[in-house]
C-alpha cells in the first residue's frame, strides 16, 4: 500500500467497503494521514491479510477498538405481493475453475473471504468483476458509454449476497428479510452508488466520459430494479454493529 490514507487501511483491516463507511468510527485525521505499508505474507494466506493487518495495526500504531450496536437508518429487502419473478438456479461449485486458463474470462484475482467467512475469487473481465464463491457467481458489469449506470448479471446469487450489493449501491446497510434460501438468476440495471459520485465529486470530476453532469439523473432506480424481479425495499431501522477506533497512533513505531 503506498501513500494509502490510514482510513481506508482501517476499511481493509476490518472488511468494509465505501458502501458501509458508517460501520467505523474513527477520528477525522484518519482521512488525511497517509501511510506506505509493504509486507509479505505467506502463500496461500491470501484471505487472511485484514486479520494480519489488524495485528499490524495494532503492533505499530497502537490500535485499539471496541464493538458498540447502533440502530441506523437502513432498509429491508423482503418479498412483493405478487411474488418473485426470479429462476430458482440449483448451486454449481465453480471456485475452483482456473479462470485464468480462458483469456475470455478474464484474469483470476487473489481469493478473500465473504462476510459469512467463506472463500471469494474476485475475477477482473472484459466486461467488469466476477465474484464466484463455493455456491454463487455473479458480474458487475460496467457500462462503457458513460452513463452511470451498471448491470448486475446474476448466474446464481443468494438474496444475503444481493442484499449486501444493495448496501453498497444505496450507502445504508440493507438486511435480508426474503426468508429466500435458494441460489437466483437475474439481470437488472442499477444506478451508481452514491458514495462513487461523492468521491469523484471530491477529485474535482463533475461529469462523465461524455461530457454529462454527474447529478444528472439517470431514470434508474435501485428501488425500481428490486421490484422488477418481485422484491421491496422498506425503509427499516437496521441494527448495525460499530467498529469503535478508541486509539491509534498518526506515527508507527520505527522499522
Amino acid at each position: 500500500l503506498t501513500n494509502f490514507p490510514l482510513r481506508q487501511v482501517l476499511w481493509l483491516a476490518f472488511r468494509i467497503d465505501s458502501g458501509q463507511a458508517e460501520r467505523l468510527s474513527a477520528p477525522d485525521w484518519t482521512r488525511d494521514v497517509r501511510v506506505d505499508i509493504h509486507a509479505i505474507f505467506p502463500e496461500g494466506s491470501r484471505e487472511l491479510v485484514p486479520e494480519m493487518l489488524r495485528t499490524l495495526l495494532a503492533e505499530r500504531f497502537g490500535l485499539r477498538t471496541s464493538v458498540m450496536p447502533r440502530m441506523t437508518e437502513g432498509y429491508e429487502l423482503v418479498v412483493g405481493g405478487g411474488g418473485i419473478s426470479m429462476l430458482e438456479v440449483e448451486a454449481v461449485n465453480e471456485l475452483d475453475k482456473k479462470f485464468e486458463t480462458n483469456p475470455s474470462l478474464g484474469s483470476a484475482g487473489g481469493r478473500t473471504l465473504n462476510e459469512s467467512g467463506g472463500p471469494v475469487r474476485l475475477t477482473n473481465t472484459p466486461r467488469g468483476l466476477r465474484t464466484t464463491t463455493e455456491r454463487s457467481t455473479y458480474e458487475r458489469v460496467y457500462n462503457r458509454t458513460g452513463r452511470r449506470t451498471w448491470q448486475l448479471d446474476a448466474t446464481r446469487i443468494t438474496m444475503a449476497e444481493f442484499a449486501s450489493l444493495l448496501t453498497a449501491n444505496l450507502g445504508r446497510p440493507v438486511l435480508d428479510r426474503t426468508n429466500l434460501t435458494g441460489l437466483y438468476q437475474f439481470q437488472v440495471e442499477l444506478p451508481f452508488a452514491a458514495s462513487v459520485s461523492i468521491r469523484l465529486a471530491s477529485l474535482g470530476i463533475t461529469k462523465t466520459a461524455d461530457g454529462q453532469p454527474l447529478d444528472e439523473p439517470t431514470g434508474v432506480s435501485a428501488f425500481d430494479a428490486v421490484e422488477q424481479l418481485g422484491l421491496r425495499l422498506q425503509p427499516q431501522r437496521i441494527p448495525l454493529e460499530t467498529i469503535v477506533v478508541d486509539s491509534i497512533n498518526k506515527t508507527p513505531t520505527e522499522n
